[in-house]
């Protein structure tokens, strides 16, 4: 049953939040004339708390009209150095990123509590890393390669 279980949820974990995309940063030339320091405003339906720095966005909290947020690093209008972000359906990505996408070590939570923890590229599972049932109990390991796991084994 376990084995069952086990390939349902990484069937279903492959193709699930995974393939989700991140909303994308609004931008004004207006945020490029700010002074250097913490700012809050709104701007396209996109609520913003956050550090500028020579016109660019350094870091904060960023909310959108549909619910996602992301919480961390930025240049510009990219994620980039450590975040999290939460998309509407309750799903969330905490770790590296890197001009935008999942870039480096981080962990993605599905709604139900199922994770995946390990290495990501270009926003893909890339390395080695686990899965964990929605009680934090890891039940694989393995090693993926541009998104797909190419060994493994039960935990």
């Amino acid at each position: 049953m376990k084995k069952i279980y086990t390939l349902l949820f990484s069937a279903l974990f492959a193709f699930g939040a995974q393939a989700q995309e991140f909303n994308f940063i609004p931008s004004s030339q207006e945020i490029q004339k700010l002074d250097n320091g913490w700012y809050k405003f709104n701007l396209e339906g996109t609520r913003f708390d956050v550090e500028i720095q020579g016109g660019k966005l350094l870091k904060g909290n960023i909310k959108w009209f549909d619910g996602a947020e992301y919480s961390g690093d930025l240049s510009g209008r990219n994620f980039s150095g450590k975040g999290s972000y939460k998309w509407p359906d309750g799903s969330k990505y905490e770790g590296a990123f890197k001009g935008h996408q999942r870039h480096g070590k981080g962990s993605l939570t599905d709604k139900d509590g199922t994770k995946w923890s390990g290495k990501w590229k270009e926003n893909q599972k890339n390395g080695k890393g686990k899965i964990f049932d929605a009680n934090g109990v890891a039940i694989k390991e393995g090693v993926w390669k541009a998104g797909e796991l190419v060994s493994s084994k039960e935990l």
